[in-house]
């Protein structure tokens, strides 16, 4: 099993290395070092009794309280408590332990004053498969889904820990692990920053690359059984229009579908296609341009100090405390609220290709791809289910991060909604992965049509890898099993893997 090292540049891929197939997580000596010396600095800041906002002072409007030494144990602990207030259904296990390796990310910057001992029990519960249940809804961009992760590494609150769900000590405790007790300023080190932001939006990120990709290979598999032209996919069109992201994917559909017989033997068959089909470039080449924006922008917000103070040295030796607001999370908030919009223009474009696939108007095949129409209704109904999942994404693709209350008395009187915008990112993914294995079903099945069915070896290999998990429909069958199977495929990135293995990699 892979080890993300931590103490250089960490990655997306890091993210959902550790959060979504369980790599484990080690930290570099520069890592150590950093967090130990940063540490120092606060340990003294602490006992010289200097006014630091949540290090010798209260939170949010109790900036103006004064915390005695002896108390700060007593009011770290109190922090995660109050902020404890998340509600409704957990949030699933990889984003969970996203947050948390973000947490290590963001916390080991040396600018935060947390010490090792604690990022090593995060770290720790991330190796031993130690998840704190955290309720899904309650944050404005930060603070209360993270209350939840640090009542666990308190020994209290709710942990999943081999398929058990426990108190968070009996968890901790059947790991081997002992539960922390908090130091000055480490419940709010915890509680702050763009943690729940940053994990969920890197996630999301991740998919919709996956996605991206796979709605060309969905695409050209479509182009290619509505008898379609590759004339709209020319080197030269796309030079004259020579947006990179375009370029690119008119590459990838002339790749996997150079080879077509079928487009050679309907060479002519239409002066041109309709637009779902000739515009791919156009339409998939901007959603690619929106992620890799995301992907730059989440880059920065992993690799970045985002506690509020931050610690700086300074050149005598010593240190200062600086109050900002790094812990804001709109960047990470407005390029979800992008990406919600991007996956959602994809799918309507992979809902009119479903429509030209179904509609015997404009396909030439049988209607709704039915093989045997007397008693049976062939693909109708995926076209609905297709159709309501677009309507929910609509509605997700709606801006969040424009949306403001006041809080905390006045003292946060913007909250920037960041929480909402990566969440609906990370959902939206969620659903378009069913809408393309639709038009992948569809695509199949359109092919079984035909007599001959002969076709490019990058979409044979498409085919193929379909029908290990969907057969050829001759009669009417339930389609919820086939949507899971293959979009768990899509999400997998098996259709990616099977193609580039064909025609060679994928430009992206």
């Amino acid at each position: 099993m892979n080890t993300v090292i931590l103490g250089g540049t960490a990655t997306i891929n890091d993210l959902v290395s550790v959060a979504r197939f369980g790599a484990k997580v080690a930290f570099s000596k520069e890592y150590e070092e950093r967090v130990n010396h940063c540490r120092a600095h606060v340990d003294r800041f602490s006992h010289e009794g200097k006014a630091i906002y949540g290090l010798t002072t209260g939170l949010g409007d109790n900036w103006k309280k004064f915390i005695p030494e002896k108390d700060r144990e007593t009011i770290q602990r109190n922090n995660i408590y109050a902020h404890t207030c998340a509600v409704g259904e957990p949030i699933a296990e990889e984003c969970t332990r996203a947050m948390m390796f973000v947490m290590l990310c963001h916390f080991g910057s040396g600018h935060t004053g947390i010490r090792l001992e604690t990022l090593a029990l995060i770290r720790d519960m991330l190796n031993a498969g130690i998840s704190p249940v955290v309720p899904g809804h309650g944050s404005v961009g930060y603070l209360t889904l993270e209350g939840h992760i640090g009542m666990v590494m308190i020994g209290e609150g709710k942990a999943t820990y081999q398929g058990e769900t426990l108190d968070g000590a009996e968890a901790l405790k059947r790991a081997g692990l002992k539960p922390v007790v908090l130091s000055s300023k480490e419940g709010l080190v915890i509680l702050s920053g763009t943690t729940s932001v940053t994990a969920f939006a890197s996630l999301a990120i991740y998919d919709a690359q996956t996605l991206s990709l796979t709605a060309d290979i969905a695409g050209s598999f479509t182009l290619e059984v509505l008898k379609g032209t590759l004339m709209a996919m020319d080197e030269r069109l796309m030079a004259v229009r020579p947006h990179p992201d375009q370029i690119n994917t008119a590459a990838n559909i002339r790749a996997i579908l150079k080879d077509s017989p079928m487009l050679e033997r309907y060479r002519g068959h239409r002066v041109q296609d309709a637009l779902s089909i000739r515009c791919m470039p156009q339409l998939h080449g901007p959603v690619k341009k929106a992620v890799k924006d995301a992907q730059t922008t989440l880059a920065i917000e992993l690799n970045s100090s985002v506690d509020n103070p931050l610690i700086f040295d300074e050149e005598d030796g010593g240190a200062v405390a600086l109050m900002g607001c790094n812990a804001d999370g709109t960047y990470a908030g407005m390029a979800s609220d992008n990406l919600c919009i991007a996956i959602t223009d994809l799918c309507k474009m992979s809902n009119s290709r479903i429509d030209r696939l179904l509609n015997s108007l404009v396909s030439e095949l049988p209607a709704f791809l039915n093989k045997n129409a007397d008693f049976n209704n062939g693909l109708m109904m995926i076209q609905y289910a297709s159709a309501g999942l677009q309507g929910e994404l609509r509605i997700l693709a709606h801006p969040a991060v424009v949306d403001n209350l006041t809080t905390c008395a006045n003292q946060e009187d913007y909250v920037n909604m960041g929480y909402n915008a990566a969440k609906k990112a990370y959902d939206s993914m969620h659903l378009a992965k069913y809408i393309l294995a639709a038009e992948l079903i569809c695509d199949g099945q359109a092919l079984d049509c035909y007599e001959d069915k002969s076709c490019a070896r990058g979409t044979q290999a498409i085919y193929d890898l379909l029908r290990s998990k969907v057969p050829e429909m001759d009669n009417d069958m339930p389609l919820t099993p086939y949507l899971e199977a293959v979009s768990q495929q899509i999400i997998d990135r098996d259709y990616i893997r099977t193609v580039e293995a064909s025609v060679g990699a994928l430009k992206f």
